[in-house]
């Protein structure tokens, strides 16, 4: 946990030690930082498998976001996120690097974002669910999240951005097989636990301000 801090925050210092070399050449109403707020809603894609079943991704996520960042020119932004990605019975936190563009200097332009980095646990339920008996989200692990859409600049300061988004979470899923001879406590226990990547789709509103 701790070197993913690390490096995240060695990362973070180079890129501000190199927008401020970029600054001394590049004009000042292109190049500076940035932030961006965002909130996303999302729903699981695919089937989970585990032994003997497959399960339906029934799963939905909200994540809430905070990027800080340094626009190099009107196109290219690097930085740094921070967030929290809530699901129905567990939650992370996830740390990671971005990289967005918008494809064209207008208005109004096409804009990609990826984002790259590791989920830590903030909390997840003790007991498994009701109806499947199993356990989502139980571990932390690195994700993925990319997205697309458009950028709305508002004012000198402030662009807003609509996104379709796609997210991928490496996890586990603890689930019960029945032993011989003992009785069924899959209501209040689980005895397995496989990894999982889990993925969902949806859409993220942003705020980009400076």
């Amino acid at each position: 946990m701790k070197k993913y801090i690390i490096i995240i925050i060695i990362i973070t210092c180079c890129i501000s030690l190199f927008a401020q070399e970029k600054g001394k050449y590049k004009n000042p109403g292109e190049s500076r930082f940035v932030f961006m707020t965002s909130i996303g809603a999302m729903s699981g894609v695919g089937d989970i498998e585990i032994p003997d079943r497959t399960l339906r991704n029934k799963l939905y996520q909200i994540e809430i976001n905070q990027l800080l960042a340094y626009q190099f020119n009107q196109n290219f932004i690097m930085g740094v996120t921070l967030g929290m990605d809530i699901w129905p019975r567990t939650a992370f936190i996830p740390i990671g690097l971005n990289l967005s563009t918008n494809f064209i200097r207008k208005r109004v332009s096409p804009h990609w974002y990826l984002n790259a980095g590791y989920a830590f646990k903030w909390y997840v339920a003790s007991k498994p669910e009701t109806t499947t008996k199993v356990i989502h989200g139980d571990n932390p692990g690195p994700f993925v999240e990319s997205g697309l859409g458009i950028k709305i600049e508002i004012s000198k300061k402030v662009s807003m951005f609509i996104l379709a988004q796609y997210k991928m979470q490496h996890s586990s899923i603890k689930y019960s097989v029945e032993e011989p001879n003992e009785p069924d406590n899959s209501e209040y226990f689980t005895n397995r636990e496989t990894n999982h990547h889990y993925h969902f789709a949806g859409v993220k509103i942003g705020v980009m301000y400076w």
